[in-house]
């Protein structure tokens, strides 16, 4: 009788250390540092694939946020700034043109386009429409009339302004503090001051 309970307590021993180790692997917080942060990198990766959203697909996204600001920016200042405060002269405007092409040129730096438009938003122009519309102006400009926004809807290039050239006329105040701004940006450049950071 005294061996089978000697056996019993062997038994309930081995049951007890086991138990603790079990649940002390179990345990997150005795993890290190580097553990704890690869977990959380993995983390952060499921909920991105969860969302749908690979690395790539967050950099275009950090982009079109970017440009969207840069937008909201410039429709800040339009809004702050009347459209007579600013209207150009025809030699500035002249060297205005190019310096937005080449403001655009920067801002891409080497890529094929700052960014995308996003889907629901179909009267916000690209950067290479602006240049065009640029173009259209300096040219309405030049013959001392206004620009034809019924006839410049109905182009190609403008295609989804068709119908809308109330819409297209509204991005002219726009299209003006962009202008001011890409010349003052390529009269520093030209004078030799080192370039501030684009605010992207």
């Amino acid at each position: 009788m005294p061996k089978s309970t000697k056996k019993s307590g062997k038994t309930s021993g081995k049951n007890a250390n086991v138990q603790p180790q079990a649940t002390s692997k179990s345990t997150p917080s005795q993890g290190s540092p580097e553990d704890t942060q690869q977990s959380k990198r993995k983390r952060d990766q499921n909920e991105d694939e969860v969302n749908g959203e690979s690395a790539k697909n967050k950099t275009a996204r950090v982009t079109r946020n970017a440009t969207a600001e840069a937008a909201e920016d410039v429709e800040g200042d339009t809004i702050r700034q009347t459209s007579d405060d600013q209207e150009l002269s025809q030699a500035d405007l002249a060297e205005a043109v190019p310096a937005l092409k080449k403001m655009h040129t920067r801002m891409k730096g080497g890529k094929r386009q700052v960014g995308k438009r996003s889907s629901g938003d179909k009267f916000q122009l690209s950067p290479s429409l602006l240049e065009i519309f640029a173009d259209r102006y300096r040219a309405a400009r030049n013959a001392h009339k206004g620009v034809d926004y019924q006839r410049l809807s109905t182009t190609k290039t403008f295609k989804d302004f068709k119908g809308h050239a109330e819409k297209l006329r509204a991005r002219e105040p726009e299209l003006k503090v962009l202008l001011m701004k890409a010349l003052t940006e390529q009269r520093e450049i030209d004078a030799g001051k080192p370039m501030k950071t684009l605010k992207l």
